[in-house]
């Protein structure tokens, strides 16, 4: 009985999944004509999937969800990975290393410090607290909550920036565009990084800060060696004349070795989702292989990774978890979008690019799936506070994909404005 319980549970996913997998494809041309990014249809669709049914429980557990986003995040990260090309990227490789790793930091410590120290006046003076739970229950942001929101909405999104972009790349300078894919591809390893830190600290992991600097010295280590090796192979698999066409099987390869890696990593101890990163860039960046046919049939995966990563996040939280703290969720987007504001700033300090640029490379960083599996992964952690987060993190998502994903072509409209009244003969190429 059991049997045929667990099997017809199956079924039902594939029922689930399937069916709303489609509907988001379908959506993203509607998304288009109403000028809106494609993924917050999805998100939005998610969402109200259990309240249609009249149903007053997810449809999947917080563990589940979980499970299946890192999977999708391992898939996203190797993507990602995968299509940062060095010989497109050196002009603006530092200035880009430094938004993804030191801008990532700027970012989350300004949300971090905004939070905590706004949450403990609220206590201090008998004021609200920071957040309240669907059930009412008070959370004071402590300093672990605090870091951990900021590193979820610390990194950007490629796959959110990169759509929303292309339709409007010949209104952007060509320089920034890539400075833009190189950050939005380089900062989700720094996210991951700064989230498990704070998960640590609220599980009062943290009372030998040495020993955890060398366990996560060693997890980070581990699984670069690992994806390093990963790649390794991968390239002399893949760099056989049939793998050289499209439709030749190489994406299925890739996806293969992606699995068998990304798995060893974490049985011997390190971390998968770098592992996948690490496997992306030095695949993606080598000279025997058909990167470009590759990546191009790989893409499938990314985008439907994409689409299951924000449908379970849609489908474990319920429309009253995100209106009961909608103040809280646009108060910490205005705050991220001013650390990164300081961040484009200090990051691009002698770079060269102008003001309209700067101002626009804030404007244009959306957040995706990586908070949102981010967030799933503390829900179903122990702490106190980790079922609060998919809701918050959803919230976040759809704000940004909301103001900055309607006024982003506006925004380009105006930079391109700017560049022409700078340099009357410029002609800006994409």
């Amino acid at each position: 009985m059991n049997k045929l319980r667990m099997e017809q549970e199956a079924y039902d996913y594939m029922i689930v999944f399937g069916g709303l997998l489609l509907l988001s494809l379908l959506l993203e041309g509607i998304a288009e004509k109403l000028k809106l990014p494609g993924m917050l249809l999805v998100l939005i669709l998610g969402l109200l999937f259990p309240d249609f049914l009249a149903d007053s429980q997810t449809l999947i557990s917080l563990d589940q969800a979980q499970g299946i986003s890192s999977l999708g995040l391992v898939v996203i990260l190797f993507y990602g990975g995968m299509t940062s090309r060095w010989e497109v990227m050196r002009k603006v490789i530092w200035p880009g290393l430094r938004m993804a790793t030191l801008g990532c930091l700027i970012t989350a410590g300004t949300v971090t410090a905004l939070i905590y120290g706004l949450s403990h006046l609220n206590l201090h003076s008998h004021l609200e607290p920071i957040l309240v739970s669907i059930t009412g229950q008070r959370i004071v942001a402590d300093l672990p909550l605090a870091l951990f929101i900021g590193a979820m909405l610390c990194s950007t999104d490629a796959t959110a920036v990169l759509a929303l972009l292309r339709p409007i790349a010949n209104k952007i300078p060509g320089q920034l565009l890539n400075l833009i894919e190189c950050e939005s591809g380089f900062n989700d390893p720094v996210a991951v990084i700064l989230a498990g830190l704070a998960l640590a600290l609220a599980k009062g992991q943290l009372e030998d800060p040495l020993l955890l600097v060398r366990d996560v010295g060693l997890e980070f280590l581990v699984g670069a060696v690992v994806g390093w090796g990963g790649a390794l192979l991968g390239e002399r698999i893949l760099c056989r004349d049939n793998y050289s066409k499209h439709g030749a099987g190489g994406e299925a390869v890739s996806i293969a070795l992606l699995m068998l890696t990304s798995a060893t990593a974490f049985h011997l101890g390190g971390s998968p989702l770098l592992c996948a990163y690490v496997m992306g860039c030095v695949l993606g960046n080598s000279s025997k292989v058909e990167v470009e046919v590759i990546a191009t049939d790989f893409s499938v995966f990314n985008r439907a990774s994409e689409f299951v990563v924000l449908i379970c996040l849609g489908l474990v939280v319920f429309p009253a978890d995100v209106w009961v703290i909608k103040g809280y969720v646009l108060f910490v987007f205005v705050i991220t979008m001013v650390g990164r504001l300081a961040m484009i700033f200090v990051t691009l300090y002698r770079a060269p690019f102008s003001t309209p640029e700067k101002l626009f490379s804030t404007f244009a960083g959306l957040r995706g799936a990586v908070p949102i599996a981010i967030a799933l992964q503390a829900a179903s952690s122990p702490v106190a506070w980790g079922p609060l987060m998919p809701a918050f993190a959803l919230g976040v998502v759809i704000n940004g994909l909301v103001f900055q994903g309607y006024f982003l072509p506006a925004a380009a409209d105006l930079l391109a404005r700017s560049q022409r009244a700078a340099s009357p003969d410029l002609v800006v190429d994409g």
